[in-house]
């Protein structure tokens, strides 16, 4: 695959399938935002609501292409759109109704009254809001095509599409009064995972193209951010026997797999999530306020030490990854700083990882 706005995009695909393997790389991968010369023109179209916005596809597409025709892609930065109507979606493919409240956040309604009630759930892929993604993924292919990758959704299984069907609270009452059941209910919404990443990543795959979502990796294979961000309310025990054994099995259908490990709060599942033979690679997020990295050097290497990948998402400025580097294995570390950078420092920065 070729892209006009990524000209050395095949070298950056052999550098992450380099990362994914943890073999020697002349530097860290770098993902860095820069900003643009010249602000995007988006088009300008009146809606009679919100909701309405978020399923115009040929607006945001139109949207989309603006942005990334104005992109600057350094390093291991390719451009790229992932099709979006927020992080419940999969709720919505068992029933929930999604609300959008402004232009980049939406949220499901739950469902469910008992959490055994799911297990007489199955997915509607004709859904209204399912079948939206669908147009997304074949809008964004088609005029995509030379221009940028298009991604797989944002995809909440497991134990956080318990919480959205049920509710967070609840669930963990659930998960004191009957972890039997939410471990049948998370089995049970699993054995669909499948059919919701394939029904997407097959018509990205039917187009020749590599498999990436929000997370901006990419492989030749499929692969996928697994995450639950439940997980932080509820204790080790539980979280090993009831939603464990689903990412798990998630992971099984990957090529790749990447964890995305949320905030503090999450660090007590580490372990078990280190022992899982079919992971790649965590995605540790410190959160706000929680930084910098270097604060976390601990974390890094046991991840490290486990023969994972790392990444490292960081929110205090370019310092932070020059102060962590020299104590981190270069092999499999990718440094993913979040903001807008001038194009001169991005540049310097992609140079000083080089000779750190």
């Amino acid at each position: 695959m070729e892209l006009a706005t990524k000209p050395d995009l095949a070298e950056v695909l052999a550098r992450f399938e380099a990362w994914w393997n943890r073999e020697p790389l002349d530097r860290p991968l770098v993902t860095i935002q820069v900003t643009p010369a010249c602000p995007p023109q988006l088009p300008e179209k009146r809606h009679g609501s919100v909701r309405e916005r978020w399923l115009d596809a040929e607006y945001v597409l139109d949207c989309v292409e603006a942005r990334i025709r104005s992109g600057i892609y350094l390093g291991d930065t390719f451009p790229t759109y992932m099709p979006f109507l927020g992080p419940e979606i999969c709720a919505a493919l068992f029933g929930a109704e999604l609300k959008f409240l402004d232009e980049e956040t939406s949220y499901s309604v739950p469902v469910v009254r008992g959490v055994r009630d799911i297990l007489a759930m199955e997915p509607d892929f004709s859904n209204v809001y399912w079948e939206k993604i669908r147009q997304l993924t074949d809008l964004s292919i088609e005029r995509g095509r030379n221009l940028w990758i298009t991604g797989v959704t944002d995809l909440h299984t497991n134990g956080d599409l318990l919480a959205a069907l049920r509710d967070p609270q609840a669930l963990c009452i659930d998960c004191a009064d009957d972890l039997e059941g939410v471990r049948l209910a998370c089995e049970h919404v699993t054995t669909s995972f499948v059919s919701i990443f394939d029904d997407l990543y097959g018509r990205i795959a039917a187009a020749g193209q590599p498999c990436t979502t929000w997370t901006p990796a990419l492989a030749k294979d499929p692969w996928y951010t697994i995450s639950c961000d439940f997980m932080g309310m509820i204790s080790p025990p539980m979280f090993r026997e009831a939603i464990l054994p689903s990412i798990r099995r998630e992971m099984d259908h990957m090529k790749y797999s990447l964890f995305h490990l949320d905030g503090p709060g999450a660090l007590k599942h580490l372990d078990s999530l280190l022992e899982l033979d079919s992971l790649d690679g965590i995605q540790w997020v410190y959160g706000a306020g929680a930084g910098p990295a270097l604060r976390w050097l601990d974390v890094y290497r046991r991840i490290q030490d486990a023969g994972k990948c790392l990444q490292i998402v960081g929110y205090y400025g370019l310092e932070e990854f020059r102060a962590v580097a020299p104590y981190l294995d270069p092999r499999g570390l990718w440094f993913w700083p979040i903001g807008s950078f001038l194009r001169p420092e991005a540049q310097a920065f992609i140079r000083w990882t080089a000779l750190a």
